[in-house]
Formats: C-alpha cells, structure tokens, sequence
C-alpha cells in the first residue's frame, strides 16, 4: 500500500513540475466548447482524466476475474462436497462388511440337537 501512495505522490510532483515549466496558453476547442488553459494544466488534466477513466474500465475485468474465481470456487466446493458423500459412503460400506464379517465369526459353529425317538 505504501509503494502506492509513494507511486501517486511521485506522479503527483511531477505533473505539477511540468504545468509549472509549461505555461504558454493553449485554446482547447470540443464541439461548442472553447477556453484557453496555461499547457500544463491542461495536459494534466488530461493524464488525469485518462488515468480516471482506465482506472474506471479496469474495475470491470476486476468484476470479470473475480466472478470466474468465484465459479471456479463454486465448482470445487461441489466437487469436494462430492467426494465427502462418495468416502462416507465407502467407510459406511466398509464398516458394515467388517460387522457383517465379525457376525459370522462369533456365531457359533453348530450345537448339539437333541436326537430323535
């Protein structure tokens, strides 16, 4: 955060050093608009209003990569909520057959019948 600050004062200091070694008037003329600016201030002006506005556009691929992210988070959330069912399922089988195993092995073998008159 610190290296950004630093960024924006640094480029801060330098655009008002060049509108402070450019100040012949220049006329900027848009459609019906029309005004005379020192050259300086109005290329600062513009760096600024570029900077602003790409900073603006760069909102929306942020929007654009975390909304991929957040599928992609989705779809292993799924996937892992997938494999738990998937192992208890197989302990759960697991465990029975062992039960099923120890069952057989402690029932005795066969008792004495009582014979026949």
């Amino acid at each position: 955060m610190k290296s950004y600050i630093l960024a924006i004062v640094l480029t801060m200091f330098l655009s008002a050093l060049f509108a402070f070694q450019n100040i012949d008037d220049v006329t900027v003329r848009f459609l019906i608009f029309e005004k005379v600016f020192p050259q300086g201030v109005w290329e600062v002006v513009l760096f600024s209003t570029g900077a602003a506005i790409m900073w603006f556009f760069s909102l929306f691929s942020v929007f654009e990569v975390r909304s991929k992210l957040k599928k992609e988070i989705k779809a292993r959330d799924e996937k892992i909520e997938a494999l738990e069912r998937e192992k208890k399922a197989i302990i759960d089988s697991l465990a029975h057959s062992q039960a099923a195993a120890a069952e057989s092995t402690a029932e005795p073998e066969s008792s004495e019948s009582e014979p026949l008159e």
